[in-house]
């Protein structure tokens, strides 16, 4: 036989060998766990799930059942509840040490509390006192080799009789979050449990290794979790961040998968792309804990790598966010079976090997923490007083906010208090630049404060890099986010008594006297106005909207309601007259929304209620577009953003059912970021054919581009001046390629706040986020692009070299006609990780309030 016959004829038996793969190959216990005594008493895995460890995807009801007979059986392990998902399956900590440090957790978290703490650091006794350890698993849902571990680590600490283990015990805390992400993890072990064969099949094109949209990584809203550890925008993250503020922990694991043709990394990262604020002892001991790893893979033969991929840059990670409180987080990636067996370049992927890499890792970690146990205390104990040393030497000494919106501001200071950053009342009125800061009404944030880091990354803005590589968004600046009246202070003072220890209490409802009620006017600025706008219109009343000033009496006084103000009036409504000042009171409190009486309908030298630019506004029915090739995460951010933030029921269309679906009961769609290639002459004639009826059109992103590209509507995109830097060497490459990428920075615009998608706004500088390197052409109707990219559009983050100029005066929001109807086109996401109130803002208006808009002031296309 040819010897390129036997050679083709080897790997067909090999590839057999491994497709052929049966249920009944599983793996020992002492493939995964060392080889030593456990208690007969505590059940291993197998015993109690009815199968061996990798042989199946747990689910996340199984996970919860073990851990609990664990906490019923050992005395080394107490479970605890710390938050519900949104599909209400709980989040656990498994609390695991000796039975003394059980016993005296109450104690070891106070000393810990006291660690953190510079004023009483120096006064602990760091010699008997057990580290703690956070061992977090599967954040993201499809890369299950985390939580599977889980088990096998616990059974490990619960059961094991080993002098190794018994140390371990008596020096650490280990606190084991098992599921980071229930929702997400329960929808992808049904989805591969579901296709598994019991000859198993490793071809990469099977479809158990292609999971219907939206696939298990994001949460139930279709967010990753791994991105909220800052903006604690989910349940999840929330009651996570609670108890990392409670135990105050040393070192925090963050398990991870990557692509499958990959290895095994863990941290460092790139030591050009770690957050300048991390003190720098931290990538040392990161190192230090490395070499733990290392010898464990070692031992068992597995690739990996460091120093390589992966940045340490934004708070807002698992692996990150531990790294601006003295605590040491470490990213572990294992390359992803993404089933149960997979072909790969280096070799066969089996879900067994990858929960092995992850089981010896976390084993590595617990050795690292007992062999480095006096160099991460001491390291937690000095880190506040150094980092507030380094802090000393910078010019800005903390932060001022305000703005108008209470709800806005309790919003805000409600993220500061669960990072635990110290924030106070301003106690004097205050010029800074043209802004004005009244004392009680505005408030501060020193960095000299127990939270100096989180302080510091909360606002600060960052225009300069060591790197121009960066794994995830480069600037998440929250006060520009928020639109926060916000001015850094050189100096500082605060008063200690009027420290914020509670969230702000707003006194919602109907204000002043209520004798005689024309109608109701509501101030258009406040945060929940929309969300009250729609509860009014489903019972049916109508809504007015001021699209003008007006001078309005309320008691003895005129004040002045800007554009954008809400009425409702009392008369010819379809609830009595004298049930609605009870309606508009309840809605009021409900929503933290103020309500003004007004006795009559003649404004003061301004429009009346019954003026033509005081016009009923429309309820919005709404649908978005779903499914395969849409992004789940911008998807995910609309259905959030509706169904939480503005209490709004909207209708997913499912993207490969667009052409068959009835659009007439829909006045408003809405294009999430995506693809629409699918979608033919017979989708966008639909489209184009509902919008010109009168309907709203909404796209996000690369829907926006894809509208221009159909010719639904006219936008000329901008030609990116090119650089020529580049080296043309293969080896650069990477690099340079990546020096032009924008992954998420914050840019400013001007905006016309007498348009009607900026009601509500007062201050015309606003900060959107910004990814990609799409711009466009200001419209050729002057009035169409409400908002675009100031002269100085770079508010916070990387810009790569040589484009600014396609930037400047380019749109950034612009608003077109189809016939009668219109399309709001946002050049980037407004609703970005769901933190971004600007923008949701922006969307908001352009839910409610497109139809008010002059078609005279449209690009038309036609």
């Amino acid at each position: 036989m040819p010897t390129s016959f036997k050679n083709f004829y080897f790997i067909i038996l090999i590839s057999l060998s491994y497709n052929g793969l049966s249920q009944t190959d599983k793996k020992p216990l002492s493939y995964y766990l060392p080889d030593i005594t456990y208690d007969e008493k505590i059940p291993t895995p197998e015993q109690y799930l009815g199968y061996q460890i990798g042989d199946w995807h747990v689910t996340h009801d199984q996970l919860i059942s073990y851990f609990k007979v664990l906490d019923m059986l050992s005395d080394r392990i107490e479970i605890a509840e710390y938050a519900r998902s949104h599909e209400n399956r709980p989040l656990i900590v498994a609390m695991i040490s000796s039975p003394e440090n059980l016993k005296n957790k109450d104690n070891i978290k106070k000393q810990h509390s006291a660690l953190a703490n510079s004023d009483t650091a120096g006064s602990v006794n760091i010699s008997n006192l057990p580290a703690v350890l956070w061992q977090g698993y599967t954040i993201h849902g499809n890369e299950p080799s985390g939580n599977n571990a889980s088990l096998l680590v616990a059974y490990y600490l619960a059961a094991g009789q080993s002098q190794e283990v018994k140390n371990i015990l008596n020096n650490t805390v280990i606190l084991m979050d098992p599921c980071l992400n229930p929702d997400g993890s329960q929808r992808f072990s049904t989805w591969v449990n579901s296709h598994k064969s019991q000859h198993l099949v490793s071809d990469p094109s099977s479809r158990e290794f292609s999971e219907v949209w939206p696939g298990g990584r994001y949460n139930h809203y279709w967010f990753d979790m791994n991105r909220d550890w800052l903006l604690l925008v989910h349940p999840e993250s929330r009651g996570r961040i609670k108890l990392f503020h409670e135990w105050h922990p040393n070192v925090l694991t963050d398990h991870h998968e990557m692509g499958t043709n990959s290895t095994f990394f863990f941290q460092p990262g790139i030591p050009s792309s770690n957050n300048p604020n991390t003190p720098s002892e931290n990538f040392i001991l990161t190192e230090e804990i490395g070499k733990f790893h290392a010898k464990a893979l070692d031992s068992i033969g597995s690739l990996y790598f460091t120093k390589a991929s992966f940045d340490d840059f934004y708070y807002g990670k698992g692996s990150t966010y531990p790294d601006a409180l003295g605590c040491i987080g470490i990213l572990f990636e294992q390359a992803s079976s993404r089933g149960h067996l997979q072909e790969s370049v280096n070799g066969p992927v089996s879900f067994p090997f990858t929960i092995r890499n992850q089981v010896n890792t976390s084993l590595s970690t617990q050795r690292a923490v007992l062999g480095l146990k006096e160099r991460l205390l001491t390291y937690k104990q000095t880190f506040h007083k150094k980092v507030l040393e380094k802090i000393s030497s910078i010019p800005i000494k903390g932060y001022i906010f305000a703005d108008r919106d209470e709800a806005k501001i309790q919003h805000f200071l409600n993220i500061l208090l669960q990072h635990k950053v110290d924030v106070y009342k301003n106690e004097q009125n205050l010029q800074i630049n043209e802004n004005k800061f009244e004392k009680g009404k505005s408030y501060i944030v020193p960095l000299a404060q127990a939270q100096p880091i989180l302080a510091k990354t909360i606002f600060e803005v960052v225009q300069s890099f060591q790197d121009s590589s960066f794994y995830d968004v480069s600037g998440w600046t929250l006060s520009h986010a928020f639109g926060l009246k916000c001015e850094p202070l050189t100096t500082i003072s605060v008063n200690k008594n009027l420290k914020v220890t509670s969230p702000l209490q707003i006194s919602g409802g109907v204000t002043g006297d209520t004798k005689e009620i024309y109608s109701f006017i509501i101030e258009p600025e406040q945060r929940h106005i929309h969300k009250t706008v729609f509860e009014l219109q489903k019972l049916e009343l109508i809504v007015r909207i001021a699209q003008s000033d007006m001078e309005v009496k309320i008691g003895n006084s005129v004040k002045v309601f800007s554009k954008g103000s809400i009425i409702i009036p009392v008369q010819n409504q379809s609830v009595k007259a004298s049930d609605i000042i009870g309606i508009m009171n309840e809605i009021g409190k409900r929503n933290d929304i103020i309500i003004h009486p007004m006795a009559g309908g003649n404004g003061t030298n301004t429009i009346t209620v019954g003026h033509p630019l005081v016009s009923p506004l429309e309820k919005p029915e709404i649908a978005y577009i779903v499914g395969s090739g849409i992004n789940p995460q911008s998807a995910g951010e609309i259905w959030h953003h509706l169904d939480l933030n503005l209490h709004l029921p909207a209708t997913m269309l499912e993207n490969t059912r667009f052409r068959s679906t009835n659009l007439k009961r829909y006045n408003t769609i809405i294009l999430p970021e995506g693809s629409y290639n699918t979608w033919g002459e017979s989708e966008i004639n639909k489209l184009r054919d509902w919008c010109q009826q009168g309907n709203t059109l909404i796209t996000i992103g690369s829907a926006t581009e894809w509208a221009a590209d159909k010719k639904l509507v006219v936008l000329n995109q901008r030609k990116i001046d090119k650089n020529n830097s580049e080296s043309g060497k293969y080896e650069n490459a990477d690099r340079e390629i990546d020096a032009k990428v924008i992954g998420g920075s914050i840019f400013g615009v001007d905006a016309d706040l007498s348009h009607p998608l900026f009601y509500g706004f007062d201050d015309n500088k606003l900060s959107l986020m910004k990814t990609g390197t799409k711009f466009y052409e200001p419209t050729n109707n002057k009035y169409a692009s409400p908002a675009k990219y100031r002269d100085d559009f770079l508010v916070s983050g990387y810009l790569p070299k040589g484009i600014s100029s396609s930037i400047r005066k380019g749109a950034a929001i612009t608003v077109h006609g189809i016939g009668a109807g219109k399309v709001i086109c946002f050049q980037d996401n407004p609703l970005f990780r769901g933190y971004w109130l600007v923008g949701q803002k922006i969307f908001n208006n352009a839910l409610f309030y497109s139809k008010v808009i002059d078609r005279r002031t449209i690009e038309s296309g036609e």
